[in-house]
């Protein structure tokens, strides 16, 4: 059963099937761990269920509480501050879900595929026992040694038909405009040093605290574009 995104809707409608969505894990020894909710332990195989960790007294996912096993709609909001995870995986969710702008809370989801974490890309000892690992304990889930890969057999589902747009995160832009301007913020400072004494000395002091002005902002402009890039982790899926 799915939920619809406005409160004030007609009763939620039944929808077959399951919901593809996207999220991160954290690759231990005994199977995939939510980043936030670790002590939760690994997902269960073949379909994991949610539980409550606040309240026992009802079944997630619930209004009015965070419960639930969170999911993302584009696989681009699983990059960079998604969690502590090393691992992209597809999941399909069932059950009761509850809709929200960019991702789900679902009753129950399964694994449909998972992308081995980066460390294992570059050594074969460590992809081979990632793999034997993830076989062992998710039977029959392809294992992709490319995240790209992964996601062109797996795309994003198209949810208009739900009355929701999936849209890719923004993320990435934020990330890639804040690496600009950190190279910019570094040249200015480097090229303080070719810059000929006699110029420096005459330098008057409302320049100085102008050139420290422009210091400042250069910072919080950089803070506040990692943190556009890189949401905190407990804002991330469970």
């Amino acid at each position: 059963m799915t939920l619809p995104a406005d409160p004030g809707a007609d009763p939620p409608a039944l929808v077959p099937g399951e919901l593809r969505g996207y999220r991160r894990f954290r690759l231990a020894e005994d199977g995939l761990r939510p980043p936030v909710h670790v002590g939760a332990g690994p997902w269960s195989w073949p379909v994991e269920h949610a539980r409550c960790m606040v309240d026992e007294g009802h079944l997630p996912p619930a209004r009015g509480c965070g419960c639930g096993l969170y999911g993302w709609y584009h696989p681009s909001h699983t990059g960079l501050g998604t969690g502590w995870g090393d691992v992209t995986a597809v999941v399909a969710a069932r059950g009761r879900i509850v809709l929200g702008d960019t991702g789900f809370r679902a009753a129950a989801a399964r694994v449909l595929a998972v992308s081995l974490p980066r460390r294992a890309r570059f050594s074969r000892r460590r992809r081979r026992r990632c793999e034997r690992l993830l076989a062992d304990r998710y039977p029959g889930v392809p294992v992709y040694r490319s995240r790209r890969r992964m996601l062109c057999r797996h795309p994003p589902e198209d949810l208009s038909a739900l009355g929701i747009a999936v849209r890719p995160s923004r993320a990435p832009c934020y990330g890639w405009t804040a690496l600009a301007v950190w190279l910019a913020g570094v040249l200015v400072l480097c090229s303080v040093a070719v810059v000929p004494r006699p110029v420096l000395l005459g330098i008057t002091p409302a320049g100085w605290l102008g050139a420290l002005a422009c210091f400042v902002l250069w910072q919080v402009l950089l803070g506040w574009l990692v943190s556009r890039a890189s949401p905190l982790p407990g804002q991330a899926p469970r």
